[in-house]
């Protein structure tokens, strides 16, 4: 698509950036890549201000590192970089389910389900924006649900941060739905929360992250 045959309610900053994001979260373009001004003004016919300005955006998102002096580049994290953030998200979860597990509604569990369902949806649509968006509604209904707000903002910070690793490397377009563990883990996590089993809690937490890890397609230049 040529930037000048953009819609017209869309900026050309607005494009530029919907088509690096889109081409970062189908690997069209690799970890570690360097996002060179001129060759992308060559390639969508637009001036450098716009690509810019997307490219700030998506280093607000995470998804891009500008370095000084050096330029832009898609975010590289190391495994031990993905493997902490995964450990505190780890130890905040555990902390959600121990301050909320008495104070569980009916309610609550029915929106958990309700979650649960869009997620299985996502899996059909191959639409890992939508599948990323209702994992993380998911996950913070928990830590609202404890209405302690530093975990709410620890918890938010560290699953948008695991998301961005999640679009770079995770398997989500190759897998089965037949074989996929996903929201099964969370079915798994309601079911223990209704039984008010903190310690089956705990367990399934650490399942849950043993097995995202396992989704992400990491190499050994990675480890």
């Amino acid at each position: 698509m040529n930037v000048l045959d953009k819609p017209e309610h869309l900026s050309r900053a607005d494009v530029v950036y919907d088509q690096l994001k889109e081409a970062i979260l189908f690997r069209k373009i690799a970890p570690g890549t360097q996002l060179i001004e001129k060759i992308i003004s060559e390639k969508m016919s637009v001036s450098r201000t716009p690509i810019r300005n997307a490219i700030q955006q998506l280093a607000d998102e995470g998804l891009v590192k500008i370095i000084t002096n050096r330029g832009a580049f898609v975010v590289e994290p190391t495994f031990d970089e993905i493997q902490q953030a995964f450990d505190m998200r780890r130890r905040l979860e555990k902390m959600s389910v121990e301050l909320l597990i008495h104070d569980m509604t009916q309610d609550d569990f029915l929106q958990l389900e309700e979650l649960i369902e869009h997620e299985k949806r996502t899996y059909q649509k191959k639409d890992i924006l939508d599948y990323l968006d209702v994992n993380k509604q998911f996950h913070m209904f928990l830590a609202i649900k404890t209405k302690n707000r530093f975990l709410i903002d620890f918890t938010e910070r560290i699953l948008d941060q695991i998301n961005v690793y999640l679009m770079l490397y995770d398997v989500f377009f190759d897998e089965n739905l037949d074989e996929m563990k996903r929201f099964k883990e969370h079915e798994w996590l309601v079911s223990a929360l209704k039984e008010k089993d903190l310690q089956k809690l705990y367990k399934l937490i650490d399942q849950h992250m043993t097995e995202s890890l396992h989704y992400m397609s990491l190499d050994e230049s990675n480890k």
